[in-house]
């Protein structure tokens, strides 16, 4: 049975600090919120299992620099549902401590992601990039250091926060940059206005069976947005595909390709139908 969804007076966990780019995705899709954040991806989906939050927050895929492939893993790993998708722009800025100039900036502190949003930024700057867990913690970091040889890379919400100086705005490579984030729970839960499908299958061991599977979603006229292979743990050389579809699952063409599809699948999993939303 299909759980009805209950998103208040719930509890939602995320990866990263106050101020970070899920945090931001987080409020944006549930509003004023009780949350709880955690040091990584993994740690989010513990929490869940663990009944401490009643759902997550993590970002699956950047425009800009693709898919974050851990998450992929892990909510097969884990074997969640998604309930819902949040895409929000992100613009990454450089930030200092209060009085630092740019040309003062040496080095600069972000979740690896950011650093690779804004490479062309601190080429051109001759500015270091520094790894750490995520963008709000780089800010914290810059904050306590008082160093202005070194900033960070984060939202403008994180340089409220820190009480930090925002020396250039919207530094990303792209600007059209955007991270896709999901909302995921214990409980499928599908609402009348769905319209996004994700699926996790193998396939068999047969030649022609991811052919085939392309043909059944084609001749249903079914818009696969995306797909992603992933190594099989336990599994060598063997890989599970998740698949993003347009559609909604009372909809009798998408019932019927989803049965058809289990021809040409050793196991075939329904993720969630949910609703996108953009920023």
């Amino acid at each position: 049975m299909i759980a009805q969804p209950q998103r208040t007076g719930v509890t939602v966990g995320y990866q990263g600090a106050p101020g970070s780019f899920s945090s931001q995705a987080m409020h944006q899709w549930f509003g004023k919120v009780d949350s709880h954040n955690y040091p990584k991806f993994e740690d989010v989906f513990v929490a869940l299992k663990k009944g401490e939050i009643d759902y997550g927050v993590v970002p699956m895929e950047n425009s800009s620099t693709g898919a974050i492939n851990d998450n992929y893993d892990l909510i097969n790993k884990y074997h969640f549902f998604i309930v819902g998708e949040q895409s929000i722009y992100i613009a990454q800025n450089l930030l200092g401590i209060k009085g630092a100039k740019l040309a003062d900036i040496k080095e600069a502190y972000s979740h690896p992601q950011g650093l690779l949003q804004t490479s062309k930024f601190l080429a051109a700057h001759h500015i270091q990039g520094k790894a750490c867990l995520n963008t709000a913690l780089a800010a914290k970091m810059a904050a306590e250091k008082q160093d202005p040889a070194v900033g960070a890379i984060a939202s403008t919400e994180a340089a409220e926060l820190y009480d930090l100086d925002v020396l250039a705005p919207s530094i990303e490579n792209d600007k059209s940059n955007h991270t896709r984030f999901i909302i995921f729970g214990r409980e499928p839960e599908i609402l009348p206005d769905a319209d996004r499908i994700s699926l996790i299958f193998t396939l068999k061991n047969e030649v022609g069976t991811l052919y085939e599977v392309m043909r059944i979603v084609k001749e249903h006229q079914i818009n696969m947005v995306r797909i992603e292979s992933r190594p099989l743990p336990g599994n060598p050389w063997e890989y599970y595909f998740y698949v993003d579809l347009d559609g909604n699952l009372a909809d009798q063409h998408i019932a019927t390709a989803l049965d058809e599809l289990k021809q040409y699948t050793t196991s075939l999993r329904l993720l969630g139908n949910y609703h996108r939303q953009e920023n």
